[in-house]
């Protein structure tokens, strides 16, 4: 066979290759900018920015009305979430946008403790504490990122960002096995302290009643309780993760990218 009778073949093989480096290019862009959609709406659009200062608005209403209905004789306490509650962390999202290294990648970001403060958040934070109303933070982030992460709420200015006041991940003795649970979290608050709001991105954030969300569980939750929000439950717009995502991938974990799209196409709905 001559070189122009190999041609052929080679081209072939040439552009079988390309053709397969390009499905492959795609395919990882595809896989990575699963976010670029939510994050895109949280860091740009107006209406996130509305969303926050609507919540933190109605928060403030609900406080005044607390502090002048309380006849418990307790200290009275907010209890808040941190990550997109208080703080922003939508620059870490992105970068998971070009880089899927989640969890160093994570622990890379706090270290920095440059979070912003979220619309909002600071003003009625400090309008507690001039109300004389504790805040207390309750975070999943873990027991090693608490210096870091008093350090990020003390530069942003936030007040009560001292060690009593944060209850990160790791703070076990409260905990009843499940430590992403807060509920043990918020009764050690509610231990000297009568909570009047709590505010969050997550249903979770709120009460252990949301937390199983198989077979629509959590919105039924929703729907029994749905008087609660804008009273006593704040909650606040996260389009780019939560506890919301688990039940689209029927829980299961170590799942491919592609396998996710699968999943997530089969539940939508169109009527």
């Amino acid at each position: 066979m001559n070189l122009k009778q190999k041609a052929p073949s080679f081209l072939t093989l040439a552009m079988a290759l390309c053709i397969s480096t390009l499905n492959a290019q795609v395919s990882g862009s595809s896989d990575r900018d699963k976010l670029l959609m939510s994050v895109s709406w949280y860091q740009q659009s107006a209406e996130m920015t509305a969303l926050y200062y609507q919540g933190f608005n109605i928060a403030r209403q609900r406080l005044d009305e607390a502090v002048s209905a309380n006849k418990t004789g307790k200290p009275l306490a907010v209890v808040v979430d941190i990550d997109e509650t208080m703080l922003n962390n939508s620059p870490f999202e992105a970068t998971l946008i070009k880089n899927d290294d989640n969890l160093s990648g994570w622990y890379d970001w706090t270290k920095k403790a440059s979070a912003k403060a979220l619309p909002g958040a600071l003003e009625f934070a400090n309008y507690s504490k001039e109300m004389k109303v504790d805040i207390f933070y309750i975070t999943n982030r873990d027991d090693n990122e608490r210096t870091v992460t008093l350090k990020n709420l003390r530069e942003e200015g936030f007040p009560y960002a001292t060690e009593d006041h944060l209850l990160t991940k790791s703070d076990l003795s409260y905990s009843s096995g499940n430590t992403s649970s807060k509920t043990g979290r918020r009764a050690k608050v509610a231990e000297n302290h009568s909570i009047i709001l709590l505010i969050g991105d997550n249903l979770n954030d709120f009460s252990e009643i949301f937390e199983d969300r198989n077979a629509d569980k959590a919105k039924d939750a929703v729907q029994k309780n749905q008087e609660l929000f804008g009273q006593k439950f704040i909650i606040l717009p996260n389009p780019m993760y939560g506890a919301w995502e688990k039940p689209l991938y029927d829980y299961k974990e170590g799942i491919s990218d592609a396998d996710k799209t699968l999943l997530l196409k089969s539940k939508l709905k169109t009527q």
